[in-house]
């Protein structure tokens, strides 16, 4: 109700269309508003989870995440939100990314670090 009251909250662009959900709850929280969370289980019908379907939500997800971090909304819930707060919604947004991202290249250094000792015979 608070949004409507508002305004929309939809956005113009396709990429930022993505997450509008999330631009409605931050424009919320931004004019001083509050919400409340609720969870519901939902059971259905199965579907389609192969590695092409899961890998374009997965792209989609990511897309979208990243279409945030460049908004003028996250910039200004940055500056008003206490620093361990900040830690929390970082890591829950562009964070989680930035942490796959060095862990798959830490991943791949030290492979190429043991197999170098290996070859080398310096572990001797």
């Amino acid at each position: 109700l608070q949004m409507v009251q508002q305004g929309g909250v939809s956005k113009g662009t396709r990429g930022l269309n993505l997450s509008e959900d999330v631009f409605a709850g931050l424009d919320l929280v931004l004019r001083g508003g509050w919400t409340k969370y609720q969870e519901y289980f939902h059971v259905g019908k199965g579907r389609d989870m192969g590695f092409m379907s899961a890998l374009s939500f997965y792209a989609k997800i990511s897309m979208g995440n990243g279409e945030q971090a460049i908004t003028r909304q996250w910039t200004r819930m940055g500056i008003e939100l206490p620093l361990q707060r900040l830690f929390g919604v970082f890591y829950t947004h562009v964070g989680y990314y930035l942490t796959q991202v060095l862990m798959s290249k830490a991943l791949q250094v030290f492979s190429f670090m043991a197999a170098f000792f290996a070859v080398s015979g310096f572990a001797d």
